[in-house]
Parts: structure tokens; sequence; C-alpha cells
């Protein structure tokens, strides 16, 4: 009898110090503030650590419950307002003070100058320098992008980076922050698969390295009438260099409530590193050889995304492709600005390496690819009768960022023959540069076959030929043979 009261009373004891043990991890901390401008307080502003958010009241104060787990304590900035920017990286964020139970965060703010309705940003992707002699080519491009800053001096802008800030060689970090910092305009980066740590055990350890620079992997901001959110899809695998594209349920529980706030039919931007989709039998069908090169729970974020007029911005795939998810739904897959990997002038699709131009107003936003040491009407590359070998009898065209909405015309001896017919092939150009493997440090780089390619066959080899293109928003871009 007594040994069996003491068997009870020690199932019970370690019953109570399981139970202990599990509080204990689960210990609720306190993280109390003000978000100011000025010194006075700011109404409505989301605070959160990546799980639980609330809004400042009235005097801009806040309470928000954390976890152990939590590494940082950051505000989605309103409209009107700048964060503090620390070379070129916008300081949303603040880290947790670990030991304290109830720990004191602030947030100052600056108005900005004028109105932000209107502004701009960049989206680039895929960088991926490994090297000092590819940081020297990567800041080619930025001071590309700060020339063409200078032909908005009075529009607000942003860039918001897509991944894969570096191929592995994270000791560049503080390199490309130097550089970006040129520019004047905070970037707001995502991580990619080769900002990873792959030696950690875990994805959620994975992302330190990054975050150690960038701050959190997931969060959101605001600017004019439009709301952005940066997202994490690079799920490690805790393997080697091995991983899918995913969203846990934690950020998208996150997501939904910092949507939340939205009224119906706003825009909002996301952006991450891995393509949502890559075409339409993307959407409708799930593929395991798209494993790493898609969302694999794409159905949840659009479910999600489904009240807003949503743009997705992504890299990843070093390609140029718009895909119409559906008719609230536009993805951009944004090609990469370091090309073929800095080999060469061109993308294996035969985009030029660059990045896209947002101009927004209001609610409405409009955009354009602008190539390196290009102008901004540099929209496509055409070849005249005989220059591709693919297609010798046809006049060819690569328009890298079109869409449905666009058309591709021709004319023949200045009468319109009507649309160009849209094939899947290879850029000429592009198989050409990338054709003598001996100049190339990445021997499987090649040129890769784009449904952005366009032909067309004309009565006479000598005929005078004349190409026009035409954007989504009417935009006209033309070239004659």
């Amino acid at each position: 009898m007594i040994k069996r009261k003491i068997g009870i009373l020690l199932f019970f004891l370690c019953l109570s110090l399981v139970s202990f043990s599990g509080n204990k991890s689960a210990e609720t901390l306190f993280v109390k503030g003000k978000v100011s401008c000025q010194g006075t307080g700011i109404e409505g502003v989301v605070v959160t650590d990546g799980e639980a958010i609330c809004l400042t009241n009235k005097n801009g104060s806040y309470s928000l419950p954390v976890t152990l787990e939590s590494r940082f304590v950051y505000i989605s900035s309103p409209s009107g307002y700048r964060v503090p920017v620390v070379q070129s990286v916008p300081k949303f964020y603040h880290r947790i003070s670990a030991g304290k139970k109830v720990c004191k965060i602030d947030f100052k703010l600056e108005k900005i100058k004028g109105d932000d309705t209107k502004h701009g940003f960049v989206a680039w992707a895929d960088p991926q320098v490994k090297s000092k002699e590819e940081i020297s080519l990567l800041r080619e491009v930025v001071d590309d992008m700060s020339g063409l800053l200078k032909k908005y001096p009075d529009l607000p802008f942003h860039a918001l980076g897509c991944g894969d800030i570096v191929g592995d060689s994270h000791t560049l970090y503080d390199t490309i922050k130097r550089i970006l910092t040129s520019t004047g305009i905070p970037f707001y980066q995502s991580i990619g698969n080769h900002d990873l740590n792959y030696n950690d055990r875990t994805n959620k350890s994975s992302e330190s390295i990054y975050e150690d620079v960038f701050g959190p992997a997931y969060y959101s901001f605001n600017r004019g009438e439009i709301h952005y959110v940066v997202l994490n899809n690079v799920f490690y695998v805790g393997r080697d260099y091995f991983y899918i594209g995913y969203l846990p349920e934690k950020q998208l529980n996150w997501l939904e409530k910092d949507l939340s706030y939205l009224k119906e039919g706003q825009t909002i931007v996301v952006v991450m590193h891995i393509p949502s989709s890559l075409d339409d039998k993307d959407i409708k069908e799930f593929s395991y050889s798209n494993i790493s090169k898609s969302l694999a729970n794409k159905k949840a974020l659009y479910k999600i995304l489904a009240p807003y007029q949503t743009h997705i911005i992504t890299g990843h795939m070093h390609v140029n492709n718009n895909v119409i998810i559906a008719p609230n739904i536009f993805e951009h897959n944004v090609s990469s600005v370091c090309g073929a990997w800095w080999q060469g002038a061109y993308a294996e699709d035969g985009t030029p390496k660059g990045y896209t131009v947002f101009e927004a107003n209001g609610n409405d936003l409009k955009w354009y690819f602008k190539s390196f040491g290009k102008e901004k009407t540099y929209q496509f590359r055409a070849y005249p009768i005989g220059s591709n070998s693919e297609q010798v009898e046809h006049i060819t065209a690569n328009v890298w960022n079109w869409d449905p909405e666009w058309k591709v015309n021709w004319y023949q001896d200045g009468k319109l023959m009507g649309e160009m017919e849209g094939y899947y092939g290879t850029d000429p150009e592009t198989a050409k540069t990338y054709a003598d493997k001996e100049k190339l440090a990445y021997k499987w780089i090649q040129a890769r076959p784009t449904i952005h390619m366009f032909r067309a066959k004309p009565e006479s080899s000598t005929s005078k030929i004349s190409i026009e293109v035409i954007d989504r928003f009417g935009t006209v871009y033309r070239e004659e043979h």
C-alpha cells in the first residue's frame, strides 16, 4: 500500500515537473513602448513579433505579449512616415532583450515631406554575388539605378529585394549594404535560398545569419495607399543545400492578422524569393519537380489574398515571367539583376540584366523593365530575317516583359500585317553570348527557351520591316529593319 502511494506521488511529481517545464518554454513576456514622431504618439500602428499583433492606442503606446522564442519586435510603418535607415537597411525593428519579463522598446518615425500617395519603387532579384569581382559589377548596376532615380526628383522611392542577395558568401552582406547606400533609398530585402546558413539543423535557425544583418525574415509596411508584405517562402529541410517553396502556418497566421486591418479591394504588394506559380499548369496541379521552384502551398496564400488587388513580386528563376493567377492577382517573376550569374549581359532567357520599376498613383500601379545601361524605351530586341537559326525564314523578337495584355505587331513596307505569333524558343543573341564555354566560369550556362519570343514570316527578304510593341498601359515601342 505504501509502495503504491509512493508510486502515485512520484507520478504526479513527474507530471508537475513536465507541466512546469512546458510552462517555462511557453512563458509569456511583454514588450511595451511607444511609436512617435517628434514626441507625438501615432495611433493605429501595427506592432508585432511575427506572431502576436497589436495596435498602438491614441497616445501611440502599445503592449505586446511575446514568447521566449521571439527575436524581434517590429512595426508595420504607416503611410506618410519613414523609419530610420542605416546603410540602406530600414530599421523598422528592434531586438528583444533576453532575460527581461517586461521590455521597453520605442519606435521613432519621421514625417515625410509632401504626400506619398504617388511614389515609386524598384524591384530587383538575385544579385547573388560571390566575389570582389562580382561586387564591382553589382556597383555598376547600382550606379545605373542611381541615375534612374535622378529622373524622379519629386517622387519618394524605395526598393524591394527579392532574395539571393549573395551566392552563399555571407561575409559580403556589409559590403553590399554600403554599395546600396549610394542610391539614397531604403532597401526592403527578402531572404533567398543562398542567404540561408545551410549548416544549421532547422529551417528557423538557418535564417539567423540573414536576420542578424537585415532583421525579421517576414514583415510589412505601408506607403501611400499600398500595403507591402515581405514573406519568407524558402523552407530549409535541414540537410545540405536542400529547400522547398513553402510558407509555414505561423507565417500564414501572421499574414491573416496583418491583412485584417486592411479594407477589401486595397492594393497590396507581396514580395518573396521563390515564385508562387510558374505558369497555368503549375497553378492547377502539384508537381514534385517544381517543389523548389514554386510555392507548394500556394492555394493557401491565394485564399488569404483573395479580397485584395495583389501584385506578387518574386525572383529565384533568373528569367522574366509574368503570370496572371487570378483577375486580382498578378505575379511578376523578375529576372536576375546579375544576368546569367555575372557572366554576360543577359539572363538565360535573353532578358538584359536589370530591374523592374513601379510607379504608384493611389491604388494603381504601372511598371516597366529597366535594362542596365539602356533607356526606358528599350523593351524588346528584334532580329531580321535569316538571323535566327531557329526561325530562318522569320523575323523574330524577344519581348521580355510581355504579358497577355501586350500586343506585338509587325509592318511590311509600311502596311500593318497583324500581330506576331508567340512561340517557345531561345534568344539568338543570348545563344551566341554563351556559346563559348571556355569564357564562362559556369559551364552549364546556356540560352534557355522562353515563351516571350515572337515571329512573323515576310513575303520577301528585301521588304522593309518594322515591329511595334504596345504594353498593357498603351505605351508604344518601335524598331525598324
